[in-house]
């Protein structure tokens, strides 16, 4: 029952076998109705954030076929494309009990048509470009000729326990990725690679020779041999479905390092629950375009996901939604109990599988705003004082930022970084500290008086840089180091020594976050952004608050291009970001994500020099892809 509508229109017909009578409807969406906004047909009876219910009028009947229609005329966004409109919808009915809404997609003007989740379409490799299926393209290539692919890559008998480790991970992993393809990597009789440690070779940098006595591989390290082994599978691969254009060469070499450090991808899964087996294939695309840092974004307002010991209530109160659940159905989830959440085996076996693919996982805690959930499920961490609502975050959620000045606060938040410690072993911790409203605070009275005692003043971004100094302190007791998002710099800011911060609104951000002497991932919103859509048409998912993000968009991004020579250390690297208050439907996923993400990946493992769009584009659908689990 039910059908999306054009921009302020939401009709929903009754397919029962009998009338209804004194129902409410339950709807969620990327969009919000304004709060003083006219409606019509109905009466908003509920709101948080996204999620409304709307009261059938009073003495109204809705028989068997006919329909309800609903109208407003001020929503938070310009609708642009299908996906802001209704996700998923139930009706209470008058006997409290609950009735599934089947949702269409959202029409534009009431014109049919389908979701656009086309591949692009395959092009030919430019002519001079070297005859090789790799992405990220290496910094030097000089091949000629072609080798057999029917046979694998198979090691020397003779092998470092470094390369030996590295192949074992890549041949692992291709297996995973290409299960329904022949092998290729394996033992015995195939293209034997031998390998050799060169510690003069830069990080993750490799060389591999080739020539009429067989293959050789050179790196420095694990990462470096892992390196290779992941091109030579690429080489293999392409040559075996694509023999017209690529090769496995004969003879020349290959030379290769990666640009930067940090080369990552960041990952909602607060707004949606992703199972483990998601993660895990998510993990291995990453390995195979070399990327090495996986940013895990654990919380948000609508979800807690990581178990913390000693506060139970915490994951069994937020971590599923639900009609009878403290929090609501958000964001398309139904109105049955759905979620979940991480133990802490869950994140030892997540944290062993990357560090064997050369991926380190930064967890994200986001802190002090985006605690919706968090003091709803924890009412101790409010202020009593703190009795009405007085500041909504931009995603329109009441009261939702972690006060400083309540104690409990603190002891929250040091067995959160006490289990963030335990179970993962990566340098940075990242503390969020985006999107906290303008007046968060200010009607608190022991934020106040904290206020007045330390800055002689109240003030939200004043009171945040206390906050994030205090837990980066926290950290520095715990031997780790402070990520957060770039508004961690607002009000006073962070201390500058072993502080990360990654940039996000605008390319211009990053540089003047460098110029404060901070070290700065890059991740601009109109480039790196996997949630914004791809087009402008109605048809194509995604959001439309950074514009749109074409493959080209990706692509031709250039990270710290008008840095001048003395800040050009301080850019750590680039990172993509994925939040998932879309995904809610199977196939979105993949569609967003790909190949999108193997774009920014060339950036951050590419000289800019050796990046080629025509090439990439001929090469990209080679790469792997993943999906996510929907129920």
């Amino acid at each position: 029952m039910g059908r999306g509508a054009p921009r302020d229109r939401a009709e929903a017909r009754n397919d029962r076998r009998r009338p209804i009578s004194g129902a409410q409807l339950a709807t969620t969406s990327l969009f919000r109705i304004h709060p003083d906004c006219e409606i019509e047909g109905a009466t908003l009876a509920d709101q948080l954030s996204n999620y409304h219910v709307f009261l059938q009028p009073s003495g109204a009947v809705l028989a068997p076929g006919e329909s309800w229609v609903i109208r407003a005329d001020r929503l938070s966004h310009v609708l642009r494309h299908y996906t802001y409109g209704p996700k998923s919808a139930h009706l209470i009915l008058k006997d409290g009990t609950t009735c599934p809404v089947d949702v269409e997609p959202m029409t534009l003007n009431g014109v049919p048509g389908e979701p656009n989740w086309e591949k692009l379409e395959q092009t030919a490799l430019p002519e001079g470009a070297a005859p090789i299926s790799v992405i990220p393209a290496p910094l030097d290539v000089q091949v000629d000729g072609r080798r057999d692919t029917a046979q694998p890559l198979v090691p020397a008998a003779e092998a470092s326990l470094a390369a030996q480790k590295a192949f074992s991970a890549v041949r692992a992993l291709a297996g995973r990725l290409f299960a329904d393809e022949e092998p290729l990597f394996g033992h015995g009789a195939g293209h034997v690679v031998a390998t050799a440690e060169d510690p003069g070779l830069p990080d993750g940098g490799y060389e591999i020779a080739f020539d009429a006595e067989g293959i050789a591989l050179t790196a420095g390290d694990e990462h470096g041999f892992r390196h290779g082994f992941i091109t030579l599978g690429q080489m293999l691969r392409g040559a075996r479905l694509r023999p017209d254009e690529f090769t496995l060469p004969e003879t020349g070499i290959v030379r290769d390092r990666p640009r930067f450090g940090w080369r990552g991808a960041h990952l909602d899964v607060a707004r949606q629950f992703y199972v483990m087996q998601d993660l895990v294939d998510f993990l291995d695309c990453l390995a195979w375009n070399k990327l090495n840092h996986f940013h895990m974004h654990l919380n948000d307002d609508e979800a807690w996901r990581l178990e913390i010991p000693g506060w139970p209530a915490l994951t069994a109160r937020t971590a599923f939604r639900g009609g009878d659940e403290l929090l609501p159905p958000l964001l398309g989830t139904p109105s049955e109990r759905s979620g979940g959440f991480y133990t802490g085996d869950d994140i030892r076996a997540l944290v062993a599988h990357a560090a064997g693919l050369g991926i380190e996982i930064i967890p994200e805690i986001d802190i002090p705003g985006h605690c919706y959930c968090v003091l709803r499920a924890l009412p101790q961490l409010c202020d009593p004082g703190e009795n009405r609502i007085y500041y909504r975050s931009v995603q329109y959620f009441p009261n939702n930022a972690l006060n400083p000045a309540v104690d409990a606060t603190w002891n929250f938040l040091g067995d959160v970084f006490d289990t963030l410690v335990e179970l993962f072993p990566a340098r940075y911790i990242h503390a969020g500290a985006d999107e906290v409203a303008e007046g968060a605070w200010l009607e608190s009275p022991l934020a106040r008086a904290l206020g007045e005692k330390l800055f002689g003043k109240v003030e939200t971004f004043s009171l945040q840089s206390y906050f994030l100094k205090r837990v980066q302190e926290m950290l520095r007791e715990r031997g780790r180091d402070i990520a957060v998002w770039e508004e961690g710099a607002l009000g006073g800011g962070l201390e500058v020594e072993g502080a990360l911060l990654v940039a996000w609104k605008e390319s211009k951000s990053g540089r003047a976050l460098a110029e404060q002497g901070y070290r700065v991932v890059l991740a601009p919103a109109q480039h790196y952004y996997l949630d914004i859509a791809r087009s402008t048409e109605w048809w194509e998912p995604g959001a439309s608050w950074a514009g749109t993000v074409t493959l080209r968009d990706t692509y031709d991004y250039e990270p710290g291009g008008d840095w001048p020579y003395e800040l050009k250390g301080q850019l750590a690297g680039v990172q993509t970001c994925l939040w998932s208050e879309n995904l809610a439907t199977p196939g979105l996923f993949a569609h967003l994500v790909y190949p999108r993400i193997s774009a920014m990946a060339e950036t951050a493992w590419s000289a800019s020099e050796r990046k080629d769009f025509d090439r990439f584009r001929a090469i990209q659908d080679l790469m792997p892809i993943s999906h996510r689990t929907v129920a």
